[in-house]
C-alpha cells in the first residue's frame, strides 16, 4: 500500500489503528485487476445467466453423459466465483458506509481534480489536444485517479462515467493541453 495515494486513519475491530485506502475494496480475486469485480456489473449479471443456463442443460439431459462431470466442475465453479464476488462487494460497501462521509468527500475532489486535468469538450472537437501532453497526465496519476472515481461511484450508486466530468469549455481562452 506504499503507492495508495489518498488514505485515512480507522480504528479497527481489535483497536488499533490502520491506513483504509481505496485499494481496501480490491479481494483476493482482483490481482492483477484495473477495478475491483463488483465494478463490471454486466460481467456479473452474464455471469448469472450462465449459471442458469448450464442448471438448466444438467437439469434436462441435455448433456452427453460423458461430458456431464466436466459440466457440474464448471458450474460450481462459476458458482464460487459469483458467491466471492458478492461477499467482496458486501464487505467493501461495508467499509465504504462505515466511513460514507469521508469517501464521499474523496469522491468530489476527485471530480473536480479530474475535471481541471481533461481537455474540455470543445478543444476535443477543435482537435487542438495535443495527446502526448493527455497521455503524460494519464500516466502521471490521472489514470488511478480515475480509476478510484469510479470504484468509489459504484460503491455509492452513483454515476461512474468519467466522461462527465469533461468540461465544455476551457475557463480561459487559450488551451493548456
Amino acid at each position: 500500500m506504499a503507492n495508495a495515494g489518498f488514505y485515512f486513519i480507522v480504528k479497527g475491530e481489535d483497536g488499533r489503528e490502520r491506513r483504509v485506502s481505496y485499494r481496501d475494496f480490491y479481494g483476493p480475486m482482483d490481482k492483477g485487476s484495473a477495478k475491483p469485480s463488483f465494478c463490471y456489473p454486466q460481467h456479473k449479471q452474464d455471469m448469472i445467466e450462465d449459471i442458469q443456463k448450464m442448471e438448466k442443460v444438467l437439469e434436462n439431459d441435455y448433456i452427453a453423459s460423458e461430458r456431464k462431470m466436466e459440466a457440474k466442475i464448471r458450474l460450481r465453479e462459476r458458482k464460487e466465483r459469483l458467491k466471492s464476488i458478492n461477499e467482496q462487494e458486501k464487505t467493501a460497501k461495508k467499509l465504504f458506509n462505515e466511513h460514507k462521509d469521508k469517501w464521499m468527500g474523496r469522491r468530489e475532489k476527485l471530480a473536480e481534480e479530474i475535471s481541471k486535468t481533461m481537455p474540455s469538450r470543445d478543444a476535443v472537437r477543435k482537435r487542438i489536444v495535443n495527446p502526448f501532453s493527455v497521455l503524460k497526465k494519464e500516466k502521471s496519476g490521472l489514470e488511478e485517479k480515475k480509476r478510484e472515481y469510479i470504484i468509489l461511484s459504484r460503491l455509492a450508486d452513483e454515476e461512474s462515467n468519467v466522461s462527465f466530468l469533461q468540461r465544455d469549455k476551457d475557463s480561459d481562452s487559450s488551451p493548456s493541453i
